[in-house]
């Protein structure tokens, strides 16, 4: 994980320049206690890319890296859903 670091305001006027090359090499600039961040855009790459977005905020998480098991179906032992919604019509009308 990069290292996070805050820089003042005062500092970040009068060296902008070099906070923004350094950014552009890839690296995160400052020290302190951080209140926005300054770091390099995420360019699209697709599904991945979303996808890590929206891990690096905690959006969603995954558990594992491989596939999930295929879904088998589960036989109920009653009747079926389609039989219980046209019960269910028939007794309205």
């Amino acid at each position: 994980m990069a290292r996070r670091a805050t820089i003042g305001a005062r500092e970040l006027k009068k060296r902008l320049g070099g906070y923004l090359q350094q950014v552009r090499q890839g690296r995160t600039p400052g020290r302190g206690e951080p209140v926005a961040e300054l770091k390099p855009l995420q360019r699209a790459g697709g599904e991945a890319a979303i996808f890590e977005q929206l891990t690096a905020v905690g959006a969603v998480t995954r558990l594992e890296n491989r596939a999930l098991t295929p879904f088998r179906a589960v036989r109920g032992r009653g009747p079926s859903v389609s039989d219980a919604i046209l019960e269910d019509r028939d007794d309205r009308v």
